[in-house]
Formats: C-alpha cells, sequence, structure tokens
C-alpha cells in the first residue's frame, strides 16, 4: 500500500522580530537580528546579558508558552482553513516544561532555609499557601498541546515530544508519520520557547554554552556559544494539497547515545538523520540545508562536517544558513522556526541569511548565505535540529510538481 503525502497547508509564528510570520519573514530577509540587552530582570553578573526577547504584552499571561503558542497556531490554523473531523485532527508540539514565576521560585527557596541544609518542617509549613499560587498547568509540558487542541477542536491524537532543542522539529515528524499512516487527515504541530528568564539564563551559562560576548552568529570564527530566544512556530499539515504547494517529503530522527550536552564528534547521529530524511524523501541531496546551527564552537564545526559529507560533492552547491544569529535559541521551538524557514525558502525563492556571520570558520566550510537574503529557485530544502542529550530529527520539504 502506498503512503500516503503529506502537505504543508498553514504557517504561523511569533518570534523577535515579528507578531506574524510575514513580519518576522521581511526582518529576516534583511539580516536584520533581535538580541539586545535583557531589560526585563537584573543580569548584573550573569554568564550572558543578552537575548532575543518578545515584547512583554504576555507577561501577565499564567502560562507564557501557551500564549505565545496560540498566537502563532491560530495565524496558521486561519491560513490552512482545514476541513476534518475533529476525530481525525491531530496535535503535535514540542514543549519543554513551564516554570512558577521566579518571585514564587525565591520564595519556596526562602522557605526551605536557603542554607546547605534543607529544613522540611519550615519549608512544610511555608511553602502550602505558595503552591496554591502556581497553575499546575502552566508547568506541565502537556499542558500546551492538550490547550491548543482543545482551541480548535482536535478529538485525534495529542502528543507533546520534550527533547530539548529537537523538540518542535520532531513534532513535526511525529505529526507527518500520523498523516501519512492514516491516523488522522490534519495536523497542528510546531514548538514553542519561553526562556529568556533567570533560571535559563544562569543554568545554560554554568554549562558554558552561552556567548560571553553577547553575540551569536553560527559558523563565525569568533563564535563562543549561542544566545537564549523565545518565539513560536506553528504549522498545520494536511494529506490534502494545498495552495502553498510544499510537501513533507522526508523525515528521520536518531540519537548520538554519546553525552549529555556535547555532540558526538564525529556527527554520526546527526548524519543518519540526514541520511534519512533524505531516503525517505528519495532523495541523495536538497538545494537548500536550513541548519541547526546554534553559534556554539564545538556543535557548528560538527554540523559542518556532518552537511558535507552528507551530501557529499555536492556540497559546494547547495546554501546553508541558520535563523539563530537573528532570533537567538528557542530551544524547543528551535526545529518549528527552522521548519517554517525551509518552507517559507522553497515557496518563495527567499533563502535567509544567517545573521552575524561576517568571517566564516574554515572548520565550518559551506555554502553560506551571508548579509542579506539570496534568492535563488530552490525546490527543496532539509532542516536540520540537533539536541542535548544527542537527539536528532531531520525533514525534508519540496515543491510538488
Amino acid at each position: 500500500m502506498s503512503r500516503r503525502r503529506v502537505y504543508v497547508a498553514g504557517l504561523g509564528a511569533i518570534t523577535p522580530l515579528g507578531d506574524t510570520w510575514a513580519e518576522s519573514a521581511a526582518a529576516l530577509a534583511e539580516g536584520r537580528s533581535a538580541v539586545q540587552a535583557v531589560q526585563q530582570f537584573d543580569v548584573a553578573n550573569f554568564p550572558c546579558t543578552v537575548a532575543a526577547s518578545i515584547p512583554r504584552r504576555f507577561e501577565h499571561t499564567d502560562d507564557r508558552r501557551l500564549a505565545l503558542a496560540q498566537h502563532a497556531a491560530r495565524e496558521a490554523w486561519a491560513m490552512a482553513s482545514a476541513d476534518a473531523a475533529p476525530e481525525r485532527i491531530g496535535v503535535f508540539i514540542g514543549a519543554e516544561s513551564g516554570r512558577a514565576s521566579f518571585a514564587t521560585i525565591r520564595a519556596l527557596a526562602r522557605a526551605a532555609g536557603g542554607g546547605p541544609v534543607f529544613d522540611h518542617e519550615a519549608f512544610g509549613i511555608q511553602a502550602r499557601p505558595l503552591a496554591q499560587s502556581i497553575d499546575a498547568s502552566a508547568v506541565s509540558p502537556a499542558a500546551v498541546a492538550s490547550a491548543l487542541a482543545r482551541e480548535i477542536g482536535a478529538r485525534g491524537s495529542v502528543q507533546t515530544i520534550s527533547i530539548a532543542c529537537a523538540s518542535g522539529a520532531a513534532a513535526i515528524v511525529e505529526a507527518t508519520r500520523a498523516i501519512r499512516l492514516g491516523e488522522c487527515d490534519v495536523a497542528l504541530c510546531g514548538g514553542v520557547g519561553a526562556d529568556v528568564d533567570p533560571l535559563m539564563l544562569v543554568g545554560f551559562g554554568k554549562l558554558g554554552a552561552l556567548s560571553a560576548r553577547g553575540v551569536s552568529c553560527p559558523f563565525d570564527v569568533r563564535r563562543d556559544g549561542f544566545v537564549v530566544g523565545e518565539g513560536a512556530a506553528m504549522v498545520v499539515l494536511s494529506n490534502a494539497p494545498s495552495r502553498l504547494g510544499i510537501e513533507v517529503s522526508g523525515s528521520a530522527r536518531t540519537l548520538d547515545a554519546y553525552h549529555l550536552t556535547k555532540p558526538d564528534p564525529e556527527g554520526e547521529g546527526a548524519a543518519r538523520a540526514m541520511y534519512g530524511a533524505l531516503a525517505d524523501a528519495g532523495r541523495t541531496s536538497v538545494d537548500y540545508v536550513h541548519a541547526h546551527g546554534t553559534s556554539t564552537p564545538l556543535n557548528d564545526a560538527v554540523e559542518a562536517r556532518a552537511i558535507r559529507r552528507v551530501l557529499g560533492s555536492n556540497w559546494q552547491d547547495v546554501y546553508v544558513s541558520s535563523v539563530k544569529g537573528a532570533v537567538g535559541h528557542w530551544v524547543a521551538g528551535a526545529g518549528a522556526v527552522g521548519f517554517v524557514c525551509a518552507v517559507h525558502s522553497v515557496h518563495s525563492g527567499c533563502l535567509f541569511p544567517t545573521a552575524n556571520l561576517n568571517q566564516p570558520d574554515p572548520e565550518c566550510e559551506l555554502r553560506h548565505v551571508q548579509g542579506a537574503a539570496v534568492a535563488c529557485d530552490a525546490s527543496s530544502a532539509l532542516v536540520n535540529a540537533f539536541a542535548f542529550g544527542g537527539a536528532n530529527a531531520c525533514i525534508v520539504v519540496e515543491r510538488v510538481t
């Protein structure tokens, strides 16, 4: 039995560069970057003092992740005009756990005694009223997908994928598989990241993952770490052709099984995911690669090596860029915004540049898009998303012929 084809029916995104995907795409094409000094809280003595933030009009919502995801999902759903029975609609979302407000977390820490010894008795007495201020749904990874499903009336499969930086792309992979297998006819999928907060900046900083210079410049010789960003990118997939004329033709997921934070230095897992996605699409190459490109020294070099290996002698003809120089690293939402960028590129022929890439590292030799957008009749693209823990997700999109 031949597998069902999967088409892109709608796109939506809210990024630090725009409230809609159209606004964001225009800014990305110009090579603009949204990275700036953090204004929301005191970052004195933090490992990194910049981020790519969305204006704080969502700050009073119970769950910032959900607010961003809803904004992007409504745009994608409106574009798609999907027509399917509720039982045939699925929702697949990449999301990390939410967090209570920073003030509540500090209060909980004080209730525990604030010293080297955890005071269980004091914590039990003082934390009880604090617990009432925490919305349980706002700290659950599953809450975003469930809320979006209720909003659009989906009664099919609802899944949350939480594998760090590959979450959003993996959610799209799973949505694609569900449609191919006939489990649903329409799927809302994508990812959201809302990690511009003190805990995440300090945590990533302690790991040595953030840029001390405060610059996200993937594949550049000066890169020294990523910059945290936030946003949501959502997609509607369907088994019926759409006016966008873009098909999800291949996908794959793999695991390095190498290290909690470091990629396999030979890029074995990343290469297997790329090979797998291309094979699933019946291809050996593409016209464009939207790279994971985090701006960390090791990851960018490993990814570039893997891309050259997978594309073989054709690598010099294939354009490559990463959106993280412009909008930062969204963690769970990173692969989803990469997917939206790739679909846009194949649909419009506009390839976004890697912002701040001025001196490409010889170790990251690729056909980079630098400065401003490149007009290219790219009929196919590969999306890469690689995560802490070695989880990899790759997707191939191409123009319908």
